[in-house]
Order: structure tokens, then sequence, then C-alpha cells
């Protein structure tokens, strides 16, 4: 033990020298050395120029050095303070701002370390074996337990997720393949180390589960099993399969896990066939864009679970999710159906606080409610303690609410590096960071308006224009309308794409992140009063992403009004309290920043 402890504590001091030219920098001891000779530089220059080299050969803009320097200290002399900053390091590396050596200063952008720096990484842990359930083949047809094929597999994968020493990949990951695709294809496009795959036969008045374990580089067959249960006592299923899975992989289980697999149990069956089914509509739901009569169906299924089991967790946690949906997607949705989620997430919250499926969903209607600094705190407190890529790309939008963009960026890579295809909002913290050539990258039916402005920002908006006209008649009114937006704007057509904007901005569209990019667009195209009262919405509805509300260029007609720069001020106050309390929670630490 004493030898891993020292051979970490050694890679973890290699990873606190950066190198550059004749200069080391040890951030751990917070000194700088010149050819081994020590350098007076003061801890706030020191900050700055720790930051500066971390990130060289980058623009890194006066906002991000104040957002990552001065976050716990008052903003009143932060000019003063940077430029003092800027001299003092120089003058410690004998650099000449004329003909800089080492940082060069970018007029109304920022500065760039421009001499290459290396430096040891630092060890990761080892990445948890990644498992992917796959549909279960039903081996004769019947109706009344179809069902099965998809919410027995994807509640199996909801037991297992809670486990840190195994990545679970989504149910939407397994469904593209079959349950007899070939495992080295699984393995390349899942990015998986095991494969679980079954088969479904119904008997008379039992139902009979065939599991198997699957190594996915070598498809060696690893364990198999089967189980057989009266139709009206599905769990009993399950609960067999997740205790034989996890037994056959000798995973390391912390009695917080061992207790986490055995709380959730439905006192009826019925309760939990229908929890089951109700997953199967909402599965349906995601992949065909069902209609509103089937997201009732849904909800009234969940209803029946929880009144069969009112101390069902999973129910009540799924009875807020379509709660919250049907709140927010349908036209007759209303705040009595947030509230209804609400009530639902704190209920499962309540039979079970370490429900690693209620704080993820609960996390997205804070976000809507206004409550991003909750949601990222919930989330990253559950990210620190389960291995769920899910987690991970909830705080993607958390923390971009709350205005910490390298945080959210880095909230995606993480999730990714657990689970390859998971789709995350990462696209708009890049272009909230103006890394448009990122964003470009995407094709423009993925997100017509964001990438479209993307291109035009790289001079390629002309690309986007054809594609975006055979869009609008395919897509639903109001996002048609940022398209319409997006084309006449690139078009050159101003009065048109104003009148796009205002008409969704003058609809019952509360999305705040989204009422934000109409407001940035109609103060681009000069239409300042109604872009600043659709800034108090934004900021209203808990949008409080200061960083790009400081420097965005398009707000620049808005920044001599009065009224918006009170709306900058509470912005930096809630961005405040948001990095604080990553900070406070080791947000740096969970998402490997």
């Amino acid at each position: 033990m004493d030898a891993t402890r020292d051979i970490h504590e050694f890679s973890m001091s290699a990873a606190n020298l950066l190198r550059f030219g004749a200069f080391e920098l040890d951030s751990k001891a917070g000194e700088l050395r010149r050819s081994g000779d020590l350098v007076h530089l003061a801890p706030q220059p020191f900050k700055v120029l720790e930051l500066l080299i971390e990130r060289s050969g980058q623009v890194l803009t006066r906002a991000e050095i104040r957002d990552h320097v001065w976050c716990d200290d008052t903003l009143v002399d932060f000019e003063q303070g940077l430029n003092f900053c800027v001299r003092q390091i120089r003058e410690a590396l004998g650099d000449n701002a004329e003909a800089p050596r080492y940082i060069e200063t970018l007029p109304r952008r920022g500065y760039r370390f421009l001499m290459p720096v290396t430096g040891a990484a630092p060890l990761r842990p080892a990445k948890p074996r990644a498992l992917i359930v796959l549909p279960f083949r039903m081996l004769r047809a019947d109706p009344e337990t179809e069902f099965l094929a998809f919410s027995l597999p994807e509640a199996l994968a909801g037991s297992l997720s809670s486990l840190r020493s195994l990545v679970v990949r989504s149910s939407m990951a397994a469904a593209r393949f079959a349950a007899d695709a070939e495992p080295a294809r699984i393995a390349a496009e899942a990015d998986v180390d095991l494969i679980v795959s079954g088969t479904l036969l119904r008997s008379g008045a039992e139902i009979r589960v065939s599991a198997q374990l699957t190594e996915a580089a070598t498809a060696t067959l690893l364990w198999s099993h089967s189980a057989q249960a009266p139709v009206n006592d599905l769990f009993q299923v399950q609960d067999e399969l997740t205790q034989h899975l996890v037994t056959s992989l000798s995973l390391p289980l912390t009695h917080r896990e061992q207790q986490l697999l055995n709380h959730d149990v439905p006192s009826s069956a019925r309760a939990y066939e229908y929890f089951l089914r109700g997953n199967q509509l909402s599965y349906e739901r995601s992949t065909r864009h069902s209609d509103a009569t089937q997201w009732n169906v849904a909800r009234d299924l969940y209803e029946q679970s929880v009144a069969e089991d009112p101390g069902y967790a999973p129910a009540w946690a799924r009875l807020g999710r379509i709660h919250h949906v049907m709140g927010k997607y349908l036209p007759a949705g209303t705040q009595d159906g947030l509230r209804q989620a609400e009530a639902a997430f704190l209920k499962a919250l309540e039979l079970n606080p370490d429900l690693n499926l209620a704080h993820k969903l609960y996390a997205q209607l804070e976000v809507d409610l206004g409550r991003g600094l909750d949601a990222m705190s919930r989330l990253v407190e559950r990210a620190a303690a389960a291995a769920d890529p899910e987690l991970l790309a909830g705080l993607v939008s958390a923390c971009r609410y709350g205005g910490l963009l390298e945080a959210s960026a880095a909230a995606h890579a993480r999730a990714v590096e657990l689970e390859p295809k998971i789709r995350t909002s990462v696209a708009h913290t890049w272009f909230m960071q103006a890394d448009h050539a990122r964003v470009a990258t995407l094709k423009v039916p993925e997100l017509p308006y964001i990438v479209a402005l993307s291109l035009a920002e790289l001079g390629r908006g002309a690309e986007a224009i054809p594609v975006l006209r055979e869009l609008e008649p395919k897509i639903p009114t109001r996002i048609r309308d940022f398209i319409v937006a997006a084309r006449t704007l690139l078009g050159g057509d101003a009065e048109a794409s104003a009148a796009a904007a205002s008409r969704v901005a003058a609809s019952d569209f509360s999305d705040p992140e989204g009422l934000f990019y109409l407001a940035r667009h109609l103060s681009h195209l000069e239409h300042t009063a109604p872009a600043l009262e659709l800034m108090e919405r934004v900021v209203a509805g808990g949008f409080y992403c200061h960083p790009i509300f400081a420097r965005d260029p398009w707000l620049d007609p808005l920044r001599k009004k009065p009224a918006f720069t009170k709306l900058l001020e509470r912005a930096a106050a809630e961005h405040h309290k948001a990095r604080s309390a990553f900070a406070r929670l080791g947000g740096a630490k969970v998402l490997g920043i």
C-alpha cells in the first residue's frame, strides 16, 4: 500500500510541474523558478500565469481570467488588477509587451501564452468496465408480455447503474442492437466490455427468462442463467438476474451499493407491471415522437403503479418525469403539471434519497423552474458517487445556466468518456464560448439555429440557407420561427428576421436559454426595447450565463441601458454563487478539470 501511495504522490507531483523555456512553474508549491532559481511572483499574478500556461496557445479572454482568478474577490478593481498582474508577470519573465516572447496582448480580446509548455499529466483512476443490456428476444409472439422485451432489460440496467465500478449504457444506446448482433460490432460501436442479452418465453401463467453475459471483445460466454416466475410477479426475475450478474462479475460493492440494490423492491406485483408498461410507452414516446394520447396513457400507468404501491420510489420518479414533459411541451401544459412533477420527485426522494433516477430527472425540472444552482449542486454530489454518464450530461446544461462554461464542457467530456454515443447539450456551451468552428462541425438539421449562426461567424452562412429553407416546412411552429429568423438574417432580410424572432417571443415559449438567443438576435437587429424585455425574462427565468452576457457583441446595443447594467449585476451575483457552490462541492475534482 505504501509503495502504491508513493507512486501516486510522485505522479501527482510531476503533474504540478509545468515547464516553458528556462522556467518551471510548480503549482503545488506556488513557486516559479528560472534554471532552478526561485523567481518572486505574488500569489495573484502567479494564478494568472498558471492559467495562461495551462491554456498555452489559446486566446484567454479577460472575462475568463476574471472568472477563474477573481472568483472569490470583489470585481470592482478587476481591470486595474489584471493589468497590474500582467505587468508583474512580464517583469518576472523578462518579457516585453511590444515584442512578446511569452505573453501576447490581443486588443479587445485578451491574452495568449506563446511559449510551448510541457508537463506530466496526472494519473486518472482506472476506467470502470462498461456494460450494455440489449433488448431481450421474444421466442414466441405474445402481445400481453411483449412490453418486457424492452422494459425488463431497462429495469435491469437501471438497477446496475448505481454501481460505481460499472458503467451501464443507456437503454436508448442498447435499442440500436438486436439481441443476436455480433459482439465485435457491439463492442466497437457502443464501446463496451460486457454484453447482457436474453430471451423471453411465456408458457401459460409463467414466463421464462434466459440471460447471458458475454465478453464483448472475444465473444466469450462468461455466464448464463435462467429464471422463471409467474407473469404477475416480474420483479422476482429482475432481482434474481441482478444478483447473479453482480456475483458473476465479482463487483466490489460498498455497503451503500449493496443497500441500493436491495432498496427499491415493489410490494405489489401489479404495481411493478404498471411501472414496466409505463416505461415501454415512455421509450416509444422518445423514439417515435408519440402524441399526447400516449403520454396520457403512460401517466395513467405510473399513477396506477403508485396507487398500488405508494412506497415504490422509481414509479414516483417516472411519474414526475411524465408530468414534467407534459407540462412543458403540450399546448395544454400548465404550471400545475410542473407542480405535480415536483411533488412526485420529492416523494421519490423521500422514499429513497439515493435514487439516481429521481435526482437526474428532478434536476432537469429544477433547471426549467429557474433553479439551475440547485440542479448543478444536486448533480455534482451524485456524480461524485456514481459513474453515471446521464448525471454528467445533465451537468452540461446545469453548469451552463450558471455560467460555468468550462465546467459544462468538462462534464460533456466526462460523459462521452463513459458513454461515447451519449447526447448532451454541449453545442450550446461551445456557442457561448464563441467556439464557432466546433459548433460548425455539426449538421445544420441537428441544431439549425445555432449551427447556421456559427457558420455565418466563419463566413460560411450561405451554406446554411438552402438547408434551412428545406427544413422549414418539416418543423413544428416555434422551432420553425427560429429557423426563419436565422435564414432571413443570413439572407439580409432584417425585417423578416425580427418578425420571426418576435413571434416566438410573443408566444408562451418560456425556455430561458431559448429566450436568450431571441434577445441577442433582436438586439443585433437594433430592436433594443423588446430585446431588453426578453433579457429580463431570461434572468428572471434562471439563466445566469454571465460570461456571454458580458462579452457578446450582439448585446452591445443594450450596454448603455441602465436596466441592462442591473441585469448584468444580478447575473454576475448568481454566477458568483454558482462558482462558489461548484468549488465547495469539489466539482473540479469530479469533472477532472
